[in-house]
């Protein structure tokens, strides 16, 4: 029997091609005909097929024995995790550090990330289509979605408002065009903070743009689309050289963070092993990033396609404190994001932290790793 679906579809396409054939046969009245040319061809088939399978088989074992059977570092057959991101900022660094040095490998995972606009991602998580996201989750988990945030990447908010040359302070935005990951999103809220800060009313007097992933708001800019977008430490050090330019430092005007780890509720209850597995590799990622800055600018040129030395920037910044080592977030933060999302959402209720945020694992994986270097 060949290997699975093979056969099947051999078979498949021999029995329409014995149907025509015995239609074709009936009516010139040459059936017999039909019958020796269709056996001489099947043998001639199941000739080509052993003959195939002589020669690949051999091939196929010699790679899966180089491979070590697609194998993690125990011998244990690896499990695909499908991760969902907002995008190749610096939000995602600690997973693409965790991937790029084989910490999920290690925990017996082939990981995929998925770069895609921040509220997809998280309605994939909830579809069961991805495994955990690194998407922003508050403004879900407050409309009921059954999910919590695991691990926070970022302490503060990396991001700029970052304009054309002709906008030279955030009033120039009046009737102008400001471009955003979507309305759940860090960047709206960052966007709306920044605008009500200097008498600018988000879809009042400022238009705001949903535009999905980093690429995309940058890009927008860049075309002349939008008139400033609110960008994160990489599109700065993108856009800079460009010659747009920041009108206003998120950090100035609230507290919040960027980049973190959720998964869904009942993953979290009944599967506990499984997410510190997650936020261990993660974690690792985390301090691989802080502690091996060469590396760790190597491959995220490679991820964000910024140049070395922009990357070496976003390195300082991140090392500066802004990069969370432990996967904590202070409870001031945690109360603010809040209250931006009920205020967003409607919500009136009030809203308990461990609604939201659940720390728990990552306490543990911290104290597993105390003294761990990469």
């Amino acid at each position: 029997m060949a290997v699975n679906g093979r056969e099947k579809m051999e078979i498949l396409d021999t029995g329409a091609n014995r149907v025509i054939e015995v239609r074709q046969a009936t009516r010139y009245g040459d059936y017999a005909m039909a019958r020796l040319m269709r056996g001489t061809r099947d043998k001639v088939f199941r000739l080509e097929r052993i003959a195939f399978c002589l020669a690949v088989v051999p091939l196929v074992l010699v790679a899966l024995l180089l491979a070590g059977f697609g194998s993690g570092a125990n011998g244990a057959d690896l499990t695909r995790l499908r991760i969902s991101i907002p995008g190749l900022g610096s939000s995602s660094y600690p997973l693409i550090m965790a991937q790029k040095k084989g910490y999920f490998r290690a925990e017996g995972y082939d990981v995929e990330l998925i770069p895609m606009a921040g509220g997809l991602a998280v309605k994939t998580l909830m579809a069961g289509e991805v495994n955990l996201t690194s998407a922003g989750t508050v403004v879900a988990t407050l409309q009921g979605a059954k999910m919590r945030l695991v691990m926070g990447f970022i302490r503060q908010l990396p991001y700029d408002l970052m304009a054309a040359p002709e906008i030279k302070r955030v009033e120039d935005l009046r009737a102008k065009k400001v471009a955003v990951a979507d309305r759940g999103s860090v960047t709206f809220f960052v966007a709306r903070s920044i605008l009500q800060a200097h008498g600018l009313e988000p879809d009042k007097d400022v238009t705001i743009l949903n535009m999905g992933r980093p690429d995309v708001r940058y890009q927008a800019l860049m075309m002349g689309n939008v008139q400033a977008v609110v960008a994160n430490f990489d599109g700065t050090g993108l856009l800079e050289p460009k010659g747009f330019h920041s009108v206003a430092k998120a950090g100035k005007y609230g507290k919040g963070f960027a980049g973190s780890l959720s998964v869904m509720q009942d993953q979290l209850e009944k599967r506990p092993d499984e997410v510190i597995k997650f936020l261990r590799a993660t974690l690792k990622g985390t301090r691989a990033y802080l502690q091996l800055r060469e590396e760790a600018i190597k491959i995220t040129s490679e991820w964000t396609r910024i140049t070395p030395a922009n990357a070496a920037k976003v390195h300082e910044l991140m090392s500066a404190g802004s990069l969370a080592a432990d996967g904590l977030l202070d409870r001031e933060t945690m109360e603010a994001v809040i209250l931006d999302a009920k205020d967003v959402t409607g919500v009136k209720r009030s809203v308990k932290i461990d609604e939201v945020f659940d720390f728990r694992l990552m306490q543990r994986v911290n104290e597993e790793l105390q003294g761990w270097r990469p």
